[in-house]
This record gives C-alpha cells, structure tokens and sequence, in this order.
C-alpha cells in the first residue's frame, strides 16, 4: 500500500462505512484494508461499527439544560424548607437566617474566581477572554461589596476569612470546583441558572431578589440589606447567564453522551444546592449558635 492510498483509507476512517465500502472506494484489496483497520480496532484507536454520534448546536444543547436545571430549581429547591419559609412566613425567621444566607454565599462568592479560572482554557476566542477576565475583576470589586454588609453587623473582613463554612456550603464548593476543572461547561451553565433566577434585581417585579423582598419585610438593618441589594444589582449586570450562551454559542457540538452525563449531574447538582439553602436554616435558626464559625 503507498503512503497516499494509506492516508487515503485514514481519511475515509469516518464511522459510516464497512470494510466492504472502503474496499470499493479505494480500490485496494479487503485484505489490505483489515490489515490497518483490525489493529487500529484493537488498539482502540478507532470503534468497530460505530455509528456516526449525534451532535447538537451548543445553544440548543444548553436550552435543554437549563430547562432541566430551572425544572428542578423548582422541584426541590424552592419548595424545599428553607426558600417555603422565606417566600411564605419570613417574619417568623430568626435574623441570624438571613445574615448567616448572606454569610454562606459570601464564601461562594470569594472562591468565584478560583472557580471561574479553569473556564478560560474554553475561550479560544480573544474577545471571550476579554469578556470572562473582566467578568472576573468584576466579580472581585462585587465581593468587597459583600463584605460591607458584615461591617454593620461587627464583622471584618479578617473575620470572614477566619471563618468557616457550614458543611453543607463546603460540600458545595468542593462540588462545584471539581467540575470547573473536570467539566466547565456544565459548570458555568448551573452557576448561570442560580445567579439569574436568585439574585436579579431592579428588572421590574417578576424578577426581583425574593431573598432582598422577605429581608424589607421583615425590616432588616439597612446597613446589612442596602451592600446586599447592591451586590444583587451588580450581579444582575454581570448575566452569568449571557455568559454561558456565548460559551456554549462557540461549541462546535455537544454530543449525545456528554448531555445525558449533564442530566445526571443536573440531578446531583440541585440536591446539594437544596442541601446548602436548607442547611442555613438548620444552623442559623438557633439564636445560641454564633453567625460566625471561626478558625483557631
């Protein structure tokens, strides 16, 4: 077999024909051909009768995501204990439940960027790069907002750092880092949903924070809730969610497999987040308990 009848048969390697069609398309003899094909085969260079996957536009693949994750927001976050409580009888909360939901968010958020840095090996793209370093110098100005929320409330900045989050924020967050290292798109599509269905503010009054709403209701100190709905907005500006579309937009495809691992994970991902909102109230519902968990 020559050098061009060789690189003739790899090009031809596609999925979609048998020995007998690459046989008749290039001219050369069966056996010759299975004398290539059957050790690339074994080596697993290359899958004996595959069929040709599937592949969808990134977009389309990220709608049917987000659908799936907006579906179980629903399903077992917001009809969870903790979001019952602060959309139906938030008077009767102790204020350690809001503080200590802001608290817990905040450890989030200060580990955003360290998340985020393993997205921008996506971004071929110059002006996508662009786009996420300023998402994330952003996002750092925001999270000195955060932090003025705590000062009212006695606490410094030091102090946050000393501090330790809730086990169920931990297991979160180690959740959430493993796969901005293993798997960034899904994890840039899950922050995506929680940031623009939670934190959307000043967008008229069927997107308004309904964390924001219940803390005017039950009349927080302003010097906690005024930092927190400027984070909010800051967050609402930022569009995570627009984000994720112009990631997704530049994916060549998104094969069948890799969506049914997403739905798998979707399901992971929600009950856990279920288990952080739900976790903030179990602690912080008990006034003996101290707003901060400090280390040493």
């Amino acid at each position: 077999m020559s050098r061009d009848d060789f690189l003739d048969l790899l090009r031809r390697l596609d999925g979609s024909r048998t020995i007998e069609d690459l046989e008749r398309e290039t001219g050369l003899d069966g056996e010759a051909v299975r004398e290539v094909v059957e050790p690339a085969v074994v080596q697993g260079l290359i899958d004996e009768g595959a069929a040709v996957p599937a592949f969808s536009p990134g977009t389309a693949a990220l709608a049917r995501l987000e659908g799936l994750l907006n579906h179980l927001l629903e399903d077992l976050v917001l009809t969870g204990p903790f979001w019952r409580r602060i959309l139906e009888r938030p008077q009767r909360l102790h204020p350690n439940v809001f503080f200590g939901f802001g608290l817990e968010n905040w450890f989030l958020l200060s580990r955003e960027s360290e998340l985020g840095s393993a997205v921008r090996a996506l971004a071929e793209n110059a002006d996508l790069r662009g786009a996420l370093d300023d998402f994330d110098r952003r996002g750092r100005r925001h999270d000195d907002v955060a932090v003025h929320a705590f000062r009212s409330l006695g606490a410094t900045r030091g102090d946050l750092l000393r501090a330790r989050p809730l086990p169920t924020t931990a297991a979160l967050i180690k959740m959430l880092s493993w796969w901005a290292r293993t798997d960034p798109l899904f994890f840039v599509a899950t922050i995506g949903v929680i940031e623009e269905r939670l934190e959307a503010e000043d967008e008229g009054p069927a997107a308004r924070c309904p964390f924001l709403a219940a803390c005017d209701r039950v009349g927080l100190t302003p010097g906690f809730v005024e930092p927190m709905r400027a984070h909010a907005r800051a967050g609402a500006a930022r569009r995570h969610g627009a984000l994720s579309r112009a990631l997704f937009a530049r994916m060549p495809g998104i094969d069948e497999g890799t969506e049914q691992s997403w739905q798998a994970k979707a399901h992971l991902f929600m009950e856990t987040y279920a288990g952080f909102c739900d976790g903030v109230l179990d602690h912080y519902s008990d006034p003996h308990r101290p707003l901060l968990r400090l280390c040493g």
